[in-house]
């Protein structure tokens, strides 16, 4: 079974950047970045369940139960260098998923690019279990308001229930990550944040690797500005970005 696309084949690629998406989200929205990468960079983006090629699947098993999901199909649909990256809940899965391969001794990323998401030492799932048990309405004015779902999808009745029942399928493990400590990561950590959702809350991602760590404030909220994400990879520091707007450290 397959569970990472590639929108752009690039069969010469050295490099792959792999993207897993925020909670509520498919493959799409990454699919413009294929032709903005370097030539040598081939973008693949890991669907969930429950949506696109894997339409009908649940999550089993929890927050855990899609971690080793993940994990598996990079381990089996990935090969040579690759960098992660990861949106919002996506974050917490690609983190998770470098921590499952390390402690396997498998082949895990050159680098993690993460944006959206506070460190997750301090995360405690409040806002998302409290989310995951609100209302049809609730779930998609919520997708409406931070740009979680396309106009379009959110226009269809029968698209917009689709997209609040894998919300709320998302949300439900999402909730239920809880920090554990243990060996830092040999991935370096690049973090991209919002300037209208920044706070001290991210610096503390910087204890969790060994690695190289920079973080960079960009325009916008939690999905940045539209100009922004549209070419987001242009900001990732490990394909050579130019100097960004904001602060990096």
């Amino acid at each position: 079974m397959k569970r990472i696309t590639r929108p752009h084949p690039r069969p010469w690629a050295s490099r792959r950047l792999v993207c897993l998406g925020f909670a509520g989200g498919g493959t799409v929205g990454f699919r413009p970045w294929a032709r903005q990468l370097p030539v040598d960079v081939e973008l693949r983006a890991l669907c969930y369940p429950g949506r696109e090629l894997r339409y009908g699947e649940e999550i089993s098993d929890g927050w855990q139960g899609l971690v080793t999901d993940c994990a598996d199909a990079v381990a089996n649909e990935v090969r040579g260098p690759y960098v992660l990256y990861g949106h919002s809940m996506g974050a917490l899965v690609a983190y998770e998923v470098a921590r499952t391969l390390q402690a396997r001794g498998a082949d895990g990323p050159e680098s993690l690019v993460l944006s959206g998401h506070i460190a997750p030492q301090h995360w405690t799932g409040a806002r998302s279990a409290a989310l995951a048990g609100a209302p049809d309405a609730e779930l998609s004015a919520w997708l409406k308001a931070t740009g979680g779902a396309p106009e379009a999808v959110l226009a269809n009745p029968d698209l917009r229930a689709m997209a609040v029942d894998l919300l709320r399928m998302d949300l439900a493990a999402y909730a239920t990550y809880r920090y554990e400590p243990g060996e830092r990561l040999r991935a370096g950590i690049h973090l991209l944040v919002g300037e209208a959702e920044s706070s001290p809350l991210h610096d503390d991602w910087s204890e969790l690797t060994e690695g190289p760590w920079s973080m960079a404030v960009l325009p916008g909220g939690h999905f940045f500005t539209s100009k922004v994400w549209n070419s987001l990879p242009r900001y990732m520091p490990v394909f050579g970005a130019h100097d960004l707007a904001g602060s990096v450290s």
